[in-house]
């Protein structure tokens, strides 16, 4: 199966669907039939980059994300 995700972004100057204006959209709505283990930690990580900046997260938070998105403490 190809991923719809990448066919979006491959011929654009993005580097993450969080630089793009329609982020969120329906290529990442996790279809049960389709979504992979790792769905919400894709869709929250690109959340991140956006409110962040890729390099302010990927400086402060990449490193820890399975240990913040398993155990921490979840506040919004």
């Amino acid at each position: 199966m190809e991923c719809r995700v990448y066919k979006c972004i491959e011929n654009t100057d993005m580097n993450t669907c969080a630089e793009c204006n329609d982020f969120p959209c329906e290529y990442l709505h996790p279809y049960r039939d389709q979504a992979e283990k790792w769905h919400n930690t894709k869709v929250y990580n690109l959340c991140r980059i956006k409110k962040l900046g890729l390099e302010k997260w990927a400086k402060e938070e990449a490193g820890g994300i399975l240990d913040k998105y398993f155990y921490g403490a979840w506040t919004l």
